[in-house]
C-alpha cells in the first residue's frame, strides 16, 4: 500500500501545505501479514517556485539527502509510504521541522489513509532565517506494520539584494525639499531594516525598508540642507541575518537660489588714513531667506586718485567676508612715484630727504592752501623765499609740475555687492577721513 503527500512551505514562516492520495485498492497478500511488517518511508523535497518544483500542490521531484536554498524560497515535495506486504496502510504520517538541530517541532499530522491538506493553520509556524533545517516525515506503524521516518536538510542561506537610488526634483535650488528613495529588491523576498544615506563622508539620515509590490522594499529621506553644486549621495544597506549588503550612489544638481537676498557690511566705518597710506577694511556678507548665490563685490564714488582692492572679489554661496584694501595717493611730482610727504600715520620726515629740491617749494604751496587766510599772506611770504633757495640748488627746474594726489578730505565711498544671478543687490556707504 502507497501513500504519498505533497509538502509546500515558505521558509520562515514554515506555512505549509500537504497533501495526501487516497489509498489505492488493496493487493493480494502473498503471505499470511505478522506484526512488524516492514514500511519504507520516503520524503521527497525541491526548492523553487520553478516549473519542476511549484510552491504549491502535489510534486515528486525525487529524493536528495540535502539542498540549500535562499531565504524566501519555497519548498514542496511529497511523502511516500511503501510496505511489501501490499496491504492498506493505516497509521498516521507525522510531518515535523527541526532548526539547527533543536527539539522537532510537529509541523502537522494525517491520517495515511484518508488522505487531506496540511495548511499553514495546522501545527508550528514558528520559524527562523536562515541555518539548518532539517524535516522529517514519519510513518507512525500500526499492528501489522513497523515505523519508518524519512529526513531532508535544508539549508537556507541570505538572499541576495541589489539597490539603486534617485533624487527628486533633480535638478533644485537651494534650500528647496529633494526626496531620496533607495530601492532594495531581493531576489525571493522583499529584504527589511535600515538604510543610511550620506554625502560627503556626514550621514544625512537613516530609513527603515518598506516591502512594496513583488520583491521590492524602498526607504526614502528628504533634505535640504544639500549645498550648490554636484552633490553624490550614497544608500547603504548594511544587511541582515537573511539579506546580503548592497549600496547605491546619485549625484544631485543643487542650483543657486534666485529667491531671497543677503545684507552686506563693511568695517570700520568711519575711518581715518592719512595721505599716501591705505585702510584695510573687512566686507561681511550674509544671506537672507535661502539665499545662496556667488556675490561679486565692487567699490565706487572713490576719493581722487584712490584705488580699491578686493583680496577676494568674490563671496561663493552667498556667505562671507573679503579684505578691502583703500589706498590712497600722496603729493608727488609728475612722473615721479616718490612723494612729498605722507600723512601722520606714515612718518613724513624721511620721506621728505629724499625729494627733490623743487618739492620743497611745490609742498609749501600746496600746504598753503589748507591755512587760513590770514595765515596764508604770510605762507606766501615764505614761499617766495624758498622757491629762490631751491632755484638756487638745481640747474634746471623749469616746466616742473606737483600732482596733489588724493588731497586731504572726509569721503563716503560705496562698497556694492551683486547676486551673480537675479540682480539681487546691496550697498554700503563708509565714511573715510584723508588726513596730513
Amino acid at each position: 500500500m502507497a501513500a504519498a503527500l505533497g509538502v509546500s512551505a515558505t521558509l520562515p514562516a514554515m506555512a505549509l501545505t500537504v497533501q495526501v492520495a487516497a489509498p489505492a485498492a488493496p493487493r493480494t497478500a502473498v503471505a499470511e501479514p505478522r506484526a512488524g511488517s516492514p514500511t519504507t518511508t520516503t520524503l521527497d523535497l525541491c526548492a523553487g517556485p520553478t516549473a519542476t518544483c511549484p510552491a504549491s500542490g502535489f510534486v515528486d521531484p525525487g529524493y536528495t539527502p540535502a539542498f540549500t536554498m535562499s531565504y524566501g524560497q519555497d519548498w514542496n515535495g511529497t511523502v511516500i509510504v511503501t510496505a511489501p506486504d501490499g496491504l492498506a496502510i493505516p497509521g498516521f504520517i507525522v510531518l515535523t521541522w527541526s532548526y539547527n538541530n533543536g527539539p522537532p517541532q510537529i509541523i502537522c499530522i494525517l491520517p495515511a489513509q484518508i488522505g487531506g491538506t496540511c495548511p499553514s493553520s495546522v501545527g508550528t509556524t514558528q520559524g527562523t532565517s536562515l541555518g539548518t533545517n532539517t524535516i522529517t516525515a514519519t510513518y507512525t506503524g500500526d499492528t501489522i506494520h513497523a515505523q519508518s521516518s524519512s529526513a531532508v536538510v535544508i539549508t537556507v542561506v541570505q538572499d541576495t539584494t541589489t539597490a539603486t537610488l534617485i533624487g527628486t526634483p533633480n535638478p533644485a535650488t537651494a534650500g528647496q525639499p529633494v526626496t531620496f528613495t533607495a530601492t532594495m529588491p531581493g531576489s525571493n523576498a522583499p529584504p527589511t531594516g535600515p538604510v543610511t544615506f550620506t554625502y560627503g563622508g556626514s550621514v544625512i539620515g537613516t530609513a527603515n525598508l518598506v516591502a512594496g509590490s513583488g520583491l521590492d522594499s524602498t526607504a526614502t529621506i528628504t533634505t535640504s540642507t544639500l549645498p550648490v553644486g554636484q552633490d553624490v549621495v550614497t544608500a547603504t544597506y548594511a544587511g541582515t541575518p537573511d539579506f546580503d549588503g548592497a549600496g547605491a550612489s546619485f549625484t544631485e544638481t543643487i542650483t543657486p537660489s534666485l529667491a531671497g537676498s543677503f545684507l552686506l557690511g563693511v568695517t570700520p566705518n568711519p575711518v581715518n588714513v592719512g595721505v599716501g597710506f591705505g585702510t584695510l577694511l573687512s566686507v561681511t556678507v550674509t544671506p537672507q531667506n535661502g539665499f545662496s548665490q556667488d556675490v561679486n563685490l565692487a567699490c565706487h564714488n572713490l576719493p581722487p586718485e584712490a584705488t580699491c582692492l578686493f583680496v577676494n572679489p568674490t563671496i561663493a554661496g552667498g556667505s562671507g567676508a573679503a579684505s578691502l584694501i583703500v589706498q590712497t595717493t600722496a603729493p608727488h611730482s609728475c612722473g615721479m612715484t616718490a612723494p612729498y610727504f605722507l600723512g601722520n600715520n606714515g612718518g613724513s620726515g624721511s620721506l621728505l630727504r629724499r625729494s627733490a629740491p623743487v618739492a620743497v617749494p611745490a609742498l609749501a604751496g600746496f600746504l598753503a592752501l589748507f591755512f587760513p587766510a590770514r595765515r596764508r599772506r604770510r605762507w606766501l611770504k615764505l614761499l617766495v623765499a624758498l622757491i629762490a633757495i631751491a632755484s638756487a640748488m638745481q640747474m634746471t627746474g623749469c616746466g616742473n609740475c606737483t600732482d596733489l594726489g588724493t588731497r586731504p578730505a572726509t569721503y563716503s565711498i560705496e562698497v556694492t555687492g551683486t547676486a551673480a544671478q537675479g540682480g539681487a543687490t546691496a550697498s554700503q556707504a563708509v565714511k573715510i577721513n584723508v588726513t596730513i
